[in-house]
């Protein structure tokens, strides 16, 4: 079947291609519905990574619509509704098709809009959460309420935690966070959030901090909300950029220090299998955090938005023209 795929040609520069694909054993042509826009993608858009040689295929955070079936496929049919993620680093999202094996795809539940399915980037949330190991009575906090700081609140929130606390400077979202869960939450740009957080949790302070700003001086920060004696500090955010990290204050509170990225996981299909039963039963919720919407042929914008982010940009999509 042909169509058309956004492929990058040269830093910040997308080109556009006719290609012409069926699925083979096992695979099955997926309509694309969107495809999530992700800030460590911006490493291969500014030259700061490579993903083989170009033209080179970004896009990893899809679902759509099954039409077509190659030979082979045993657990989907034409018409189903899946999230997808992709099997290695063979990306292909930003297009209006893509061959995709039977592996990568969930089911989504009847009523689920496809467009607002992106599991891959949830599935991510999930290797962190599973890695966070919260336990009941813990104090947490969530370190930056982005996308993925949201869905970690969403689904935290309602368990057995002593207190949920959400940090951010955007008043907005800490007004979003609260309505999704969070117990507690601190504008850090203009509270004092360790003095607070010490109030918060009488002086125990957290057991854990999820930190999702990807800025580094702000990695170093959450060391001071953590407490004495094995807290964990999870790293959830890509950081584009290299900095210090003062190691002085982990050793002296004992901190674990956890990096749950997507290579930490010892069973990725797992957690993505995982992920979608959350995406099914409505604990993760994505329409109300997608502030931005673009079509295939405004990629170029997309991603200069999404690397210049003005004031409200939350989280950026790509439907297919």
């Amino acid at each position: 079947m042909k169509f058309t795929r956004a492929c990058l040609v040269a830093p910040r520069k997308f080109g556009f291609f006719e290609v012409d694909e069926e699925p083979g054993e096992g695979q099955v042509l997926l309509k694309i519905a969107s495809c999530g826009l992700c800030n460590w993608e911006l490493n291969f858009w500014d030259g700061n990574m490579k993903l083989g040689e170009y033209p080179m295929k970004l896009g990893h955070e899809f679902a759509g619509e099954v039409v077509k079936l190659g030979p082979g496929v045993k657990r989907l049919k034409v018409g189903d509704r899946v999230s997808a993620i992709p099997d290695g680093l063979n990306f292909g999202g930003f297009a209006q098709y893509r061959v995709t094996s039977e592996k990568e795809c969930q089911l989504l539940a009847p009523g689920i809009d496809p467009v607002y399915a992106l599991g891959e980037p949830q599935k991510c949330v999930m290797t962190v959460l599973r890695a966070t190991a919260p336990e009941p009575g813990d104090f947490g906090v969530v370190l930056g309420v982005g996308p993925m700081g949201m869905w970690c609140v969403q689904t935290l929130a309602g368990k057995s935690l002593a207190g949920l606390i959400a940090i951010d400077i955007d008043d907005a979202k800490l007004a979003m966070a609260k309505q999704f869960g969070a117990t507690h939450v601190i504008n850090s740009k203009t509270e004092d959030a360790q003095a607070r957080i010490r109030e918060i949790t009488d002086g125990h302070m957290a057991d854990f901090v999820i930190e999702g700003t990807g800025i580094n001086a702000v990695f170093n920060a959450a060391q001071d909300y953590l407490r004495a004696g094995r807290g964990r500090l999870i790293l959830m955010s890509s950081h584009h950029d290299s900095g210090e990290f003062d190691f002085r204050k982990a050793i002296d509170l004992c901190a674990e220090i956890i990096v749950p990225h997507p290579g930490f996981s010892q069973d990725p299909w797992d957690d993505f299998r995982r992920t979608v039963q959350l995406i099914n039963n409505g604990t993760f919720v994505t329409k109300p955090l997608v502030t931005h919407e673009f079509k295939l042929s405004e990629i170029e914008k997309a991603f200069d938005m999404l690397e210049h982010k003005p004031a409200g940009f939350n989280k950026g999509i790509v439907i297919p023209d």
